[in-house]
């Protein structure tokens, strides 16, 4: 089964051989790993653009309050789904 990164790349129109990395299981951790991995991929090709796409879905977890659980109420209190892009380049646009 394709994963995100296929699907992503056949949406945006990108040539199938695009360069793709998926990190899974990163959670926090993944938002300074991707940004500098974009980075070392974009100042070591020249002319590269790097698009980055983040997401966690958190929502498949979720359950109802409980008073037997507090700390669970805590973590969806503090964490929900998200989403992120960005374009990194090491050239100025022509």
């Amino acid at each position: 089964m394709p994963g995100a990164d296929y699907q992503l790349t056949k949406l945006l129109g990108l040539r199938p051989h695009v360069k793709r990395y998926m990190m899974y299981q990163q959670g926090c951790f993944a938002g300074g790993t991707v940004l500098r991995l974009a980075k070392d991929l974009a100042e070591n090709n020249k002319g590269a653009r790097v698009l980055v796409v983040c997401s966690e879905i958190t929502a498949v977890t979720f359950r109802g309050p409980s008073d037997t659980h507090l700390d669970s109420l805590v973590g969806q209190a503090l964490f929900g789904d998200g989403a992120a892009a960005v374009i990194v380049g090491s050239d100025p646009l022509p």
